[in-house]
């Protein structure tokens, strides 16, 4: 019995130190594997505020004349381009000489003409004789009745001729006239289409030069029809260009179109720009933005804060110590440096800005840093 008893005793004392070496070991292995005890995001906080936030429309347009203001001019006559007065850039006046016909065959026309105009002259002074004669001879009954109208006759004949002489003639002085082109209006010389020695027919569709006003321009740019009805006349707009980085150019709308096109829902709107120093160009492109909506004092967050689920509906993480939860949203207008917040939050309250992505409902999280408000 005796016997028994002590192997009772070193059975158990064996069995204590074995379960301590097999918790030693498990700890071991658990260390070795790498997988933390619990896991915890680092994330950068912001704080949701109230400020004023703008619905902002980009508008995107080309540079282009204002209305009877971009002339291509064109010669009325045909014939060769004898002389081209200006180039592409130069300032022209009204009224001024820009570029020369060759004016031989219609001089040639002209004098043609003036022989004809006197050659009617002549004849309507001798049938006016012969009609005052034969009213003459009438009167002391020595003519015919008919011999006076047949003097009468060719006098009304003779006085045609000269009238459609007379009409050539004129023709052919406009004709002449026309030889010589000038500008209709004071602005710069756009486009020149053609050079000296070459051929014109005379008529609208061949333009030999376009002048253009551009101390104003007016950008034209799409609008979509749902914001159309936003937009009001005389309102003044800031206009940026790639062209021109850090300067931004005054627009005024002066026209908002009555209809859109069915097949885009675009709506074209006119913005008239200053342009005293000609640094726009037309087909120049330019940008603006535009307010269109402004909530004042709203709760506001920057867009990063702003997280979506799978059915892509808006949360945010609110962060009371080191516990993050999700909390629903609904966003209202959205600019490009914050997000109106409608309902789920209140001011001052923290959320995470970055970091958030993959989290759960609820998560443990460190701050590594908090944004400016």
């Amino acid at each position: 019995m005796r016997a028994k008893n002590n192997r009772t005793r070193i059975l158990i004392p064996a069995a204590l130190a074995w379960l301590v070496l097999s918790s030693t070991a498990c700890s071991h292995t658990a260390s070795q594997s790498g997988e933390p005890p619990g896991a915890v995001a680092e994330v950068t906080l912001t704080q949701i505020t109230r400020a004023d936030v703008s619905q902002i429309l980009n508008l995107t347009g080309t540079i282009a004349a204002l209305p009877n203001r971009d002339v291509r001019v064109s010669s009325l006559v045909p014939g060769r381009v004898a002389e081209m007065k200006v180039a592409e850039g130069d300032r022209v006046r009204a009224g001024q000489l820009v570029a020369q016909i060759d004016d031989r065959p219609i001089r040639d026309q002209l004098a043609q003409a003036e022989a004809a105009a006197a050659q009617a002259r002549a004849n309507l002074a001798n049938a006016t004789l012969a009609r005052a004669r034969n009213e003459n001879l009438f009167e002391r009954g020595i003519a015919a009745r008919k011999d006076l109208e047949d003097a009468r006759t060719q006098e009304s004949v003779a006085a045609a001729a000269l009238q459609q002489a007379e009409a050539a003639l004129s023709l052919a002085r406009l004709q002449l006239a026309r030889t010589s082109v000038h500008s209709p209006l004071t602005g710069t010389v756009v486009k020149r289409f053609v050079n000296v020695g070459e051929q014109v027919d005379g008529t609208a569709g061949q333009a030999i030069l376009e002048v253009a006003d551009l101390t104003q321009v007016e950008l034209i740019a799409n609008v979509p029809a749902v914001y159309l009805g936003k937009l009001r006349v005389n309102r003044i707009l800031s206009l940026a260009s790639e062209a021109f980085p850090g300067q931004s150019f005054t627009g005024r709308v002066v026209a908002i179109p009555a209809a859109v096109d069915p097949a885009t829902n675009l709506g074209l709107i006119r913005i008239r720009i200053a342009n005293s120093k000609g640094l726009l160009r037309l087909g120049m492109f330019l940008s603006a933005q535009v307010p269109i909506e402004t909530h004042a004092g709203a709760l506001v967050v920057p867009p990063q804060a702003v997280y979506r689920d799978e059915e892509g509906q808006p949360h945010v993480y609110r962060v009371e110590g080191e516990n993050a939860t999700a909390v629903p949203v609904q966003v209202g207008i959205e600019s490009r440096d914050r997000v109106e917040l409608l309902s789920g939050v209140q001011a001052g309250e923290t959320v995470i800005l970055s970091g958030g992505y993959g989290l759960g409902e609820k998560a443990k999280v460190k701050a590594k840093g908090q944004a400016k408000p």
